[in-house]
């Protein structure tokens, strides 16, 4: 008799324990956090927005440059390989009066060229100067975009517009470039490079002897069905969009070596101008193709 309640009291304390168990567990599932929106530090004060980024009101324009035989391939970032033996790129300037309603007001100025990694065709760019440090550190933390600060300047003039950008004043304002773009109605017809993804090498640097730096290949618009394929931040056209023709010139600084990209002529320029808000998913994260330690 003794030893049956004894039984029925263990078999009692195990059903309760069990119980708990199972309890606990749905409790754990239920109270896990969800995960914390990406918010980059300092968290008192961020330097940009989290992910995505939507834009309003911009001017772009593209300028397709003929570079001396060779510049592309010494620009290049591994694994990137360029595409042909054309050595053209495209030099593409922005100003952006707003990103994500922050009254953020950059410009921007990138050189970027058709590139293929595996077969997979897409584009990366070999430099780019900005004057907003939020558009530096967005750029340059999560996608490892090539970009450095400057002073950039758009200035309207009766054909056109005039660009130039400069070293900031730690640097003594060295020029970088000076851009002329003029706008025409009689233009030659050029075929542009077909330019797909955004491929991008993020490279993080070790911090200690002990650990090894690290690599990956970005790649922002692979996800995007093939038909669609471009990009995240291509402007759709609009009725303030001109042709034109261009000159562009390059400088040398200590730690800016930009003449060995020329360049040797320019093929062809274009303007868009776009009113109100981009649209679309904006600037969000991209995929990892490989990733490597070095």
């Amino acid at each position: 008799m003794k030893r049956g309640m004894a039984l029925i009291a263990v078999a009692g304390i195990c059903a309760v324990l069990v119980v708990s168990l199972v309890m606990g567990i749905a409790q754990d599932n239920k109270a896990k956090p969800a995960k914390k929106a990406f918010i980059p530090s300092p968290v008192f004060s961020p330097p940009y927005p989290p992910l995505p980024h939507h834009f309003s009101d911009l001017k772009t324009i593209q300028i397709l440059c003929q570079a001396p035989k060779g510049a592309i391939k010494r620009a290049l970032m591994q694994p990137l390989e360029a595409v042909g033996d054309a050595d053209t790129f495209v030099l593409l300037l922005g100003w952006t009066l707003d990103v994500e309603k922050g009254g953020y007001n950059v410009h921007e100025i990138a050189i970027n060229a058709p590139v293929q990694w595996k077969g997979q065709r897409g584009n990366t760019t070999l430099i780019e100067y900005i004057d907003s440090d939020m558009g530096l550190l967005a750029g340059r933390e999560p996608f490892g975009w090539p970009k450095k600060m400057a002073d950039i300047t758009w200035t309207q003039t009766a054909t056109g517009w005039t660009i130039t950008a400069n070293k900031l004043k730690d640097q003594g304002s060295i020029p970088l470039m000076k851009i002329e773009y003029t706008i025409s109605k009689s233009t030659p017809t050029v075929k542009w490079p077909e330019m797909g993804p955004i491929m991008l090498v993020r490279r993080t640097p070790n911090a200690s002897l002990s650990t090894p730096a690290i690599g990956e290949l970005i790649c922002l618009g692979c996800n995007v069905p093939k038909p669609k394929a471009g990009t995240p931040l291509e402007i759709p056209a609009g009725p303030k969009d001109s042709k034109g023709s261009a000159t562009v010139q390059f400088f040398d600084g200590p730690h800016d070596p930009l003449t060995f990209f020329g360049p040797t002529k320019v093929l062809d320029a274009k303007m868009s101008v776009m009113d109100g808000d981009m649209g679309g998913p904006g600037l969000g994260l991209g995929e990892v193709l490989t990733r490597w330690e070095e």
